[in-house]
Protein backbone atom coordinates (compact mmCIF):
# COMPACT_ATOMS: atom_id res chain seq x y z
CA UNK A 1 0.00 0.00 0.00
CA UNK A 2 0.90 3.64 -0.97
CA UNK A 3 -0.16 5.90 1.64
CA UNK A 4 0.42 8.79 -0.91
CA UNK A 5 -3.02 7.16 -2.32
CA UNK A 6 -4.72 8.67 0.26
CA UNK A 7 -3.96 12.15 -0.55
CA UNK A 8 -4.88 14.78 -2.74
CA UNK A 9 -2.71 14.62 -5.71
CA UNK A 10 -1.69 18.15 -5.25
CA UNK A 11 -0.43 17.76 -1.98
CA UNK A 12 1.55 14.55 -3.50
CA UNK A 13 3.46 16.37 -5.70
CA UNK A 14 4.41 19.47 -3.56
CA UNK A 15 7.36 19.78 -1.32
CA UNK A 16 7.37 21.36 2.27
CA UNK A 17 8.44 25.40 2.66
CA UNK A 18 12.02 25.45 3.45
CA UNK A 19 14.11 28.15 4.66
CA UNK A 20 17.97 27.11 4.80
CA UNK A 21 18.97 26.69 7.95
CA UNK A 22 22.74 27.25 7.74
CA UNK A 23 24.14 28.50 11.33
CA UNK A 24 26.16 31.76 10.63
CA UNK A 25 27.21 34.96 12.33
CA UNK A 26 25.17 37.39 9.80
CA UNK A 27 22.01 36.59 9.19
CA UNK A 28 20.13 38.34 6.52
CA UNK A 29 18.03 35.88 4.91
CA UNK A 30 14.82 36.41 5.65
CA UNK A 31 13.85 39.94 5.75
CA UNK A 32 13.74 40.54 9.46
CA UNK A 33 14.11 43.20 11.39
CA UNK A 34 17.71 43.71 12.54
CA UNK A 35 16.35 44.86 15.97
CA UNK A 36 15.02 43.10 18.91
CA UNK A 37 12.41 44.21 21.37
CA UNK A 38 13.46 46.17 23.93
CA UNK A 39 14.14 44.57 27.11
CA UNK A 40 12.02 46.30 28.91
CA UNK A 41 8.96 45.58 26.73
CA UNK A 42 9.59 42.01 26.64
CA UNK A 43 9.59 42.41 30.50
CA UNK A 44 6.16 44.03 30.54
CA UNK A 45 5.26 41.24 28.31
CA UNK A 46 5.82 38.05 29.96
CA UNK A 47 4.90 39.74 33.52
CA UNK A 48 1.21 40.14 31.79
CA UNK A 49 1.32 37.14 30.49
CA UNK A 50 2.13 34.89 33.94
CA UNK A 51 -1.24 36.98 35.14
CA UNK A 52 -3.34 34.91 32.47
CA UNK A 53 -4.64 31.70 33.32
CA UNK A 54 -3.42 29.49 31.07
CA UNK A 55 -6.41 27.06 31.44
CA UNK A 56 -8.37 29.33 29.10
CA UNK A 57 -8.68 29.17 25.81
CA UNK A 58 -8.13 32.72 23.95
CA UNK A 59 -11.11 34.67 22.54
CA UNK A 60 -12.35 32.48 19.30
CA UNK A 61 -11.37 35.80 17.27
CA UNK A 62 -9.14 38.77 18.97
CA UNK A 63 -11.67 41.40 19.54
CA UNK A 64 -8.96 43.99 21.27
CA UNK A 65 -6.68 44.40 18.31
CA UNK A 66 -9.51 44.77 15.77
CA UNK A 67 -10.53 47.15 18.39
CA UNK A 68 -7.19 49.14 18.49
CA UNK A 69 -6.81 48.87 14.55
CA UNK A 70 -10.29 50.72 13.75
CA UNK A 71 -9.29 53.62 16.26
CA UNK A 72 -5.71 53.66 14.00
CA UNK A 73 -7.16 53.31 10.69
CA UNK A 74 -10.62 55.25 10.93
CA UNK A 75 -12.43 51.97 9.37
CA UNK A 76 -15.23 49.63 11.52
CA UNK A 77 -13.77 47.41 13.54
CA UNK A 78 -15.43 44.63 11.51
CA UNK A 79 -12.99 45.56 8.74
CA UNK A 80 -10.06 43.24 10.61
CA UNK A 81 -9.36 39.83 11.17
CA UNK A 82 -6.18 39.44 13.08
CA UNK A 83 -4.32 35.77 12.93
CA UNK A 84 -1.26 34.01 13.78
CA UNK A 85 0.76 35.76 11.09
CA UNK A 86 -0.43 36.94 7.79
CA UNK A 87 0.84 33.04 6.30
CA UNK A 88 -2.40 31.94 8.17
CA UNK A 89 -4.50 34.53 6.61
CA UNK A 90 -2.91 33.74 3.06
CA UNK A 91 -4.54 30.09 3.86
CA UNK A 92 -7.44 31.71 4.54
CA UNK A 93 -8.38 33.95 2.06
CA UNK A 94 -7.55 31.05 -0.55
CA UNK A 95 -9.96 28.92 1.04
CA UNK A 96 -12.42 31.26 1.23
CA UNK A 97 -12.43 31.73 -2.72
CA UNK A 98 -10.30 29.14 -4.61
CA UNK A 99 -11.91 25.23 -5.69
CA UNK A 100 -11.48 23.25 -8.96
CA UNK A 101 -10.99 25.50 -11.85
CA UNK A 102 -11.17 28.52 -10.36
CA UNK A 103 -8.89 31.33 -11.90
CA UNK A 104 -5.77 32.86 -9.83
CA UNK A 105 -3.87 35.57 -11.39
CA UNK A 106 -0.22 35.01 -9.29
CA UNK A 107 2.39 37.78 -11.18
CA UNK A 108 5.89 35.79 -10.99
CA UNK A 109 8.58 36.14 -9.38
CA UNK A 110 6.76 36.08 -5.72
CA UNK A 111 6.32 35.05 -2.72
CA UNK A 112 5.67 30.78 -3.34
CA UNK A 113 3.08 30.54 -0.24
CA UNK A 114 0.52 31.99 -3.32
CA UNK A 115 0.90 29.27 -5.64
CA UNK A 116 1.02 26.30 -3.67
CA UNK A 117 -1.99 26.69 -1.36
CA UNK A 118 -4.21 27.80 -4.99
CA UNK A 119 -2.61 24.95 -6.21
CA UNK A 120 -3.84 22.59 -3.17
CA UNK A 121 -6.83 23.99 -3.48
CA UNK A 122 -7.08 23.40 -7.48
CA UNK A 123 -7.30 26.47 -8.52
CA UNK A 124 -6.34 27.53 -12.30
CA UNK A 125 -3.04 29.34 -11.67
CA UNK A 126 -2.38 31.97 -14.66
CA UNK A 127 0.90 33.40 -14.10
CA UNK A 128 1.85 36.81 -15.26
CA UNK A 129 5.68 37.17 -15.59
CA UNK A 130 7.40 40.46 -14.66
CA UNK A 131 9.45 42.71 -17.82
CA UNK A 132 12.91 42.55 -17.82
CA UNK A 133 13.72 45.08 -15.02
CA UNK A 134 11.49 43.08 -12.38
CA UNK A 135 8.39 45.68 -12.67
CA UNK A 136 5.06 44.07 -12.76
CA UNK A 137 3.65 43.45 -16.28
CA UNK A 138 0.29 46.09 -14.83
CA UNK A 139 -1.20 46.04 -18.52
CA UNK A 140 -1.02 42.43 -18.70
CA UNK A 141 -2.83 41.76 -15.29
CA UNK A 142 -5.15 44.37 -15.89
CA UNK A 143 -5.61 42.98 -19.18
CA UNK A 144 -6.54 39.01 -17.55
CA UNK A 145 -8.54 40.64 -14.67
CA UNK A 146 -11.37 42.33 -17.00
CA UNK A 147 -12.16 38.42 -18.25
CA UNK A 148 -12.50 36.95 -14.85
CA UNK A 149 -16.19 36.98 -13.45
CA UNK A 150 -14.78 35.56 -10.86
CA UNK A 151 -11.70 34.23 -8.68
CA UNK A 152 -8.60 35.76 -6.56
CA UNK A 153 -5.55 38.04 -8.01
CA UNK A 154 -2.62 38.44 -5.78
CA UNK A 155 -0.24 40.72 -5.53
CA UNK A 156 2.63 41.39 -3.26
CA UNK A 157 3.52 45.13 -2.55
CA UNK A 158 6.37 45.65 -2.24
CA UNK A 159 6.52 41.95 -4.02
CA UNK A 160 9.08 39.45 -2.23
CA UNK A 161 11.51 39.07 -3.62
CA UNK A 162 11.95 41.76 -6.18
CA UNK A 163 10.91 44.85 -3.87
CA UNK A 164 8.95 45.76 -7.07
CA UNK A 165 5.53 47.64 -6.02
CA UNK A 166 2.14 49.02 -7.48
CA UNK A 167 0.39 52.35 -7.16
CA UNK A 168 -2.45 53.36 -5.28
CA UNK A 169 -3.86 53.97 -8.10
CA UNK A 170 -3.12 50.81 -10.01
CA UNK A 171 -4.98 49.06 -7.54
CA UNK A 172 -8.09 51.39 -7.97
CA UNK A 173 -8.04 50.60 -11.53
CA UNK A 174 -7.78 46.97 -11.13
CA UNK A 175 -10.33 46.58 -8.25
CA UNK A 176 -12.80 48.47 -10.51
CA UNK A 177 -11.97 46.63 -13.44
CA UNK A 178 -13.30 42.67 -12.31
CA UNK A 179 -15.07 40.87 -9.76
CA UNK A 180 -12.40 38.85 -8.67
CA UNK A 181 -11.00 39.03 -5.46
CA UNK A 182 -7.64 41.34 -4.96
CA UNK A 183 -5.38 40.43 -2.58
CA UNK A 184 -2.51 42.84 -1.66
CA UNK A 185 -0.01 41.80 0.56
CA UNK A 186 1.93 44.73 2.49
CA UNK A 187 4.04 42.95 4.34
CA UNK A 188 6.54 45.27 4.08
CA UNK A 189 4.50 48.21 3.47
CA UNK A 190 6.26 50.80 6.32
CA UNK A 191 9.73 50.49 4.01
CA UNK A 192 8.07 51.58 1.25
CA UNK A 193 7.53 55.20 -0.73
CA UNK A 194 4.00 54.23 -2.03
CA UNK A 195 0.76 54.61 0.12
CA UNK A 196 -0.67 51.60 1.64
CA UNK A 197 -4.51 50.85 -0.11
CA UNK A 198 -5.98 49.96 3.24
CA UNK A 199 -8.47 53.26 3.06
CA UNK A 200 -9.78 51.67 -0.17
CA UNK A 201 -11.47 49.19 1.69
CA UNK A 202 -13.86 51.96 3.05
CA UNK A 203 -15.78 51.92 -0.02
CA UNK A 204 -14.17 49.03 -2.05
CA UNK A 205 -15.70 45.44 -1.75
CA UNK A 206 -13.28 43.45 -3.51
CA UNK A 207 -10.15 44.23 -2.21
CA UNK A 208 -8.50 42.33 0.78
CA UNK A 209 -5.37 43.71 2.55
CA UNK A 210 -2.56 41.66 4.67
CA UNK A 211 -0.58 43.36 7.48
CA UNK A 212 2.31 42.04 9.79
CA UNK A 213 4.06 42.35 12.58
CA UNK A 214 6.46 40.47 11.56
CA UNK A 215 8.78 43.25 9.46
CA UNK A 216 8.56 46.65 10.72
CA UNK A 217 7.63 45.45 14.16
CA UNK A 218 10.08 43.29 15.16
CA UNK A 219 7.62 40.66 16.01
CA UNK A 220 8.63 37.43 13.97
CA UNK A 221 9.06 35.17 16.63
CA UNK A 222 5.46 35.36 18.05
CA UNK A 223 3.31 35.46 14.62
CA UNK A 224 0.57 38.27 14.11
CA UNK A 225 -0.93 39.23 11.18
CA UNK A 226 -3.77 41.03 10.39
CA UNK A 227 -6.51 41.14 7.41
CA UNK A 228 -8.35 44.23 6.27
CA UNK A 229 -11.65 44.30 4.15
CA UNK A 230 -15.11 45.35 3.64
CA UNK A 231 -17.10 44.09 6.63
CA UNK A 232 -18.89 42.48 4.01
CA UNK A 233 -15.91 40.26 2.72
CA UNK A 234 -14.38 39.91 6.08
CA UNK A 235 -17.50 38.39 7.64
CA UNK A 236 -17.74 35.81 4.85
CA UNK A 237 -14.18 35.12 5.22
CA UNK A 238 -14.65 34.69 8.43
CA UNK A 239 -16.33 31.78 8.29
CA UNK A 240 -13.52 29.35 7.53
CA UNK A 241 -10.80 31.17 9.35
CA UNK A 242 -9.30 28.48 12.30
CA UNK A 243 -10.66 29.96 15.99
CA UNK A 244 -8.07 30.22 18.65
CA UNK A 245 -5.00 30.92 17.10
CA UNK A 246 -4.30 34.42 18.48
CA UNK A 247 -2.66 33.26 21.82
CA UNK A 248 -3.00 36.11 24.86
CA UNK A 249 0.86 36.96 24.37
CA UNK A 250 1.55 37.52 21.45
CA UNK A 251 -2.11 39.65 21.23
CA UNK A 252 -0.85 41.45 24.26
CA UNK A 253 2.71 41.91 22.52
CA UNK A 254 1.36 43.01 19.81
CA UNK A 255 -1.21 46.08 21.65
CA UNK A 256 1.77 47.39 23.50
CA UNK A 257 4.24 47.31 20.38
CA UNK A 258 1.48 50.05 18.95
CA UNK A 259 1.72 52.09 21.62
CA UNK A 260 5.58 52.53 20.75
CA UNK A 261 4.85 53.24 17.09
CA UNK A 262 7.02 56.06 17.19
CA UNK A 263 10.17 53.92 18.02
CA UNK A 264 9.61 51.77 15.32
CA UNK A 265 8.94 54.16 12.95
CA UNK A 266 12.84 55.71 14.28
CA UNK A 267 14.23 51.73 13.31
CA UNK A 268 12.30 51.95 9.68
CA UNK A 269 14.27 54.90 9.13
CA UNK A 270 17.52 53.43 10.36
CA UNK A 271 16.79 50.38 7.88
CA UNK A 272 16.12 52.27 4.39
CA UNK A 273 19.43 54.08 5.43
CA UNK A 274 21.33 50.51 5.44
CA UNK A 275 19.21 49.67 2.43
CA UNK A 276 20.74 52.83 0.83
CA UNK A 277 23.97 52.40 2.16
CA UNK A 278 24.29 48.77 0.93
CA UNK A 279 22.94 49.35 -2.42
CA UNK A 280 24.91 52.05 -3.22
CA UNK A 281 28.31 50.66 -1.53
CA UNK A 282 27.74 47.55 -3.70
CA UNK A 283 26.83 49.70 -6.99
CA UNK A 284 30.57 50.82 -6.87
CA UNK A 285 31.59 47.25 -6.97
CA UNK A 286 32.44 46.53 -10.85
CA UNK A 287 30.08 44.05 -12.26
CA UNK A 288 27.93 43.90 -9.01
CA UNK A 289 24.43 44.51 -10.16
CA UNK A 290 21.59 45.86 -7.47
CA UNK A 291 17.46 45.55 -8.23
CA UNK A 292 15.81 49.04 -6.90
CA UNK A 293 13.88 47.95 -3.81
CA UNK A 294 10.36 49.62 -2.23
CA UNK A 295 11.52 47.29 0.87
CA UNK A 296 14.04 46.12 3.70
CA UNK A 297 15.44 43.80 1.01
CA UNK A 298 17.36 44.12 -2.34
CA UNK A 299 18.43 41.28 -5.44
CA UNK A 300 21.69 41.58 -6.22
CA UNK A 301 23.59 39.74 -8.58
CA UNK A 302 27.64 39.46 -9.57
CA UNK A 303 30.54 38.20 -12.36
CA UNK A 304 30.47 35.27 -10.07
CA UNK A 305 27.63 32.48 -10.13
CA UNK A 306 24.96 33.38 -7.67
CA UNK A 307 25.56 29.77 -5.92
CA UNK A 308 29.40 30.00 -5.54
CA UNK A 309 28.85 33.63 -4.18
CA UNK A 310 26.42 32.27 -1.46
CA UNK A 311 29.03 29.95 -0.24
CA UNK A 312 31.53 32.10 -0.18
CA UNK A 313 29.54 34.48 2.08
CA UNK A 314 29.19 31.48 4.39
CA UNK A 315 31.79 29.84 4.27
CA UNK A 316 34.64 32.85 3.88
CA UNK A 317 32.32 35.35 6.28
CA UNK A 318 29.78 33.39 8.08
CA UNK A 319 26.88 36.17 6.12
CA UNK A 320 23.89 34.31 5.51
CA UNK A 321 21.73 35.39 2.37
CA UNK A 322 19.00 34.09 0.52
CA UNK A 323 19.61 32.22 -2.65
CA UNK A 324 16.69 32.94 -5.16
CA UNK A 325 17.81 31.30 -8.55
CA UNK A 326 14.87 28.82 -8.06
CA UNK A 327 12.44 31.74 -8.92
CA UNK A 328 11.45 32.53 -12.41
CA UNK A 329 13.80 35.21 -13.88
CA UNK A 330 15.64 35.41 -10.62
CA UNK A 331 18.58 32.59 -12.08
CA UNK A 332 21.80 34.04 -11.05
CA UNK A 333 20.16 36.59 -8.31
CA UNK A 334 20.83 36.46 -4.48
CA UNK A 335 18.44 38.80 -1.90
CA UNK A 336 19.70 39.95 0.77
CA UNK A 337 17.80 41.87 3.91
CA UNK A 338 19.03 45.13 5.37
CA UNK A 339 21.10 44.53 8.74
CA UNK A 340 22.32 47.09 11.32
CA UNK A 341 25.00 48.82 10.35
CA UNK A 342 27.51 47.14 11.73
CA UNK A 343 26.03 43.84 9.75
CA UNK A 344 25.77 46.15 6.17
CA UNK A 345 29.05 47.24 6.38
CA UNK A 346 30.14 43.32 7.24
CA UNK A 347 27.96 42.27 4.71
CA UNK A 348 29.47 44.21 1.71
CA UNK A 349 33.28 44.25 3.01
CA UNK A 350 32.82 40.42 2.14
CA UNK A 351 30.56 40.88 -1.12
CA UNK A 352 33.89 42.87 -2.02
CA UNK A 353 36.04 39.86 -0.64
CA UNK A 354 34.39 37.18 -2.04
CA UNK A 355 34.88 38.61 -5.28
CA UNK A 356 38.60 39.26 -4.78
CA UNK A 357 39.12 36.01 -4.08
CA UNK A 358 37.82 34.45 -7.88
Amino acid sequence: MDIRDNLRKSVVQLSPYAVSGHPAKIKLNQNESPFDIPSDLKKEIIEEFVRINWNRYPEVFSSLLPQKFAKMYDLPAASFIVANGSNELIYTVAMSIVEGGVDVVIPQPTFYFFEKISTILGGNVKKIYADQDLRFDEVKILETARSMKRGLIILGSPNNPTGKSVSKGFIEKLTGSTSAIVLVDEAYIEFSPHQSVIGLTRSVRNLVVLRTFSKAFSLAGLRIGYLIAHPELTKEILKVKIPFTVNPLSEFAAVKLLERREMFQERVATVKNEMAGMMKALRGIEGVKVVDSDANFFLFSSPMPAGKMFEKLLERSSVLVRDVTSYPLLDNYLRVNAGSPDESQYFVESVRLALSER
